[in-house]
């Protein structure tokens, strides 16, 4: 008996169409499909589509500084999510950490470090990548604009940034433009800011509030000026002042020229203790002549009623140092004798005198 072929019925030209899909099918789960033309019997190739390769995003890394807040998120594309992310190899710079594909921290230290993080994909595939990041000193927190070079003629915006702003929530700017210059409009760069400003001669005062800390070397502001002819505006003869949300002075530059005045000599001068005063001597016969005609402090008493007995009340006409005469006191006379019949007479201003008693008291 002899064997069917296992295609039998696909050799006309209606099989070969036939067998054709069928081929098609089951080649289809290989990643290649091989078509052919039915009227000409000759074969073409494709390849299916696959994921794309797994990229990281950022490609490097932008700088950090010592004692500033950083935050970066590492990602990848293509692949199939969801996504997760460990560091592999290398060590992170002092106070940042990695966790959920985002770096953060504040750098302690400066320096350069490098260190790999690995993604993994829902289908396990895996990418690593290898990252440098700068640890550098932090630079002065200072408020710059960006000037065009050469004169200005016409109306021209200044763009005014921020660099190093660590925790900055408030600034002001105090700008001397020189002569002839009007200042035509001054805006936020962030319409969440708050910007007030005013001109007074050729100075410009902006302060400015922020709603989140800027970003370093980030656009605050747009100051417009308008020079009645061509000018050179200098970037130095500014001066600001920044703080943080709690008032803390970051920074405080004077802007040229609005320093209270230095002593001679550049430098300030240290406190001196001052001297008594010399008194000029004083004069023996002036001293002699004042005491002639002053009165004597020791010879001058002055009494106050409420103390004084009155009985030593000196009457007013009455000046011591002259004692006053003794009244005269009657002369005690010395009492007769009278004969013995007489009773004896005692004068009312003697003393208390004996009495001589009568005679005749002893005889018979």
């Amino acid at each position: 008996m002899a064997q069917r072929p296992l295609l039998s019925g696909l050799s006309g030209p209606g099989g070969r169409l036939l067998g054709a899909a069928l081929l098609t099918a089951l080649l289809a789960g290989c990643g290649s499909v091989s078509t052919g033309n039915a009227g000409s019997g000759t074969l073409g190739t494709s390849t299916t589509s696959r994921a794309d390769v797994m990229t990281f995003q950022p490609g490097s890394l932008p700088v950090s500084y010592v004692g500033e807040s950083y935050r970066v998120a590492v990602g990848v594309t293509g692949g199939v999510g969801p996504y997760g992310y460990r560091l592999t190899a290398g060590a992170l710079p002092p106070g940042l950490k990695f966790s959920g594909g985002v770096l953060s921290g504040t750098p302690t230290k400066s320096g350069s470090y490098t260190f790999s993080i690995q993604a993994t994909d829902a289908n396990l595939s895996t990418r690593v990548q290898e990252y440098t990041l700068n640890v550098d000193a932090l630079p002065p927190l200072a408020l710059r604009p960006t000037l065009p070079p050469g004169e200005i003629r016409g109306e021209t915006r200044i763009p005014l940034t921020i660099q190093a702003p660590r925790t900055v929530r408030a600034a002001r700017l105090s700008w001397d433009l020189g002569k002839d210059v009007q200042v035509t409009r001054v805006q936020p760069a962030d319409p969440g800011s708050v910007l007030f400003w005013q001109q007074r001669g050729s100075v410009l005062t902006v302060d400015l509030g922020f709603r989140t800390v800027p970003r370093p070397d980030a656009r605050i502001a747009l100051i417009t000026v308008k020079p009645a002819g061509a000018v050179t505006l200098r970037a130095d003869a500014l001066g600001y002042e920044a703080r943080d949300g709690a008032g803390k002075v970051l920074v405080d530059k004077k802007r040229p020229g609005s320093e209270a005045p230095k002593p001679a000599g550049g430098q300030a001068s240290e406190k001196q203790p001052v001297k008594d005063e010399q008194k000029p001597a004083a004069d023996p016969k002036a001293q002699t002549d004042q005491k002639s005609v002053a009165p004597n402090a020791a010879d001058t008493k002055v009494t106050d009623p409420k103390t004084t007995d009155p009985k030593t009340v000196t009457p007013p006409d009455t000046v011591e140092g002259s004692p006053l005469p003794s009244p005269a006191l009657p002369t005690p006379t010395v009492p007769p004798t009278l004969p013995p019949s007489l009773p004896p007479v005692t004068p009312p201003v003697t003393p208390v005198t004996p009495v001589t008693p009568p005679s005749g008291t002893g005889g018979a």
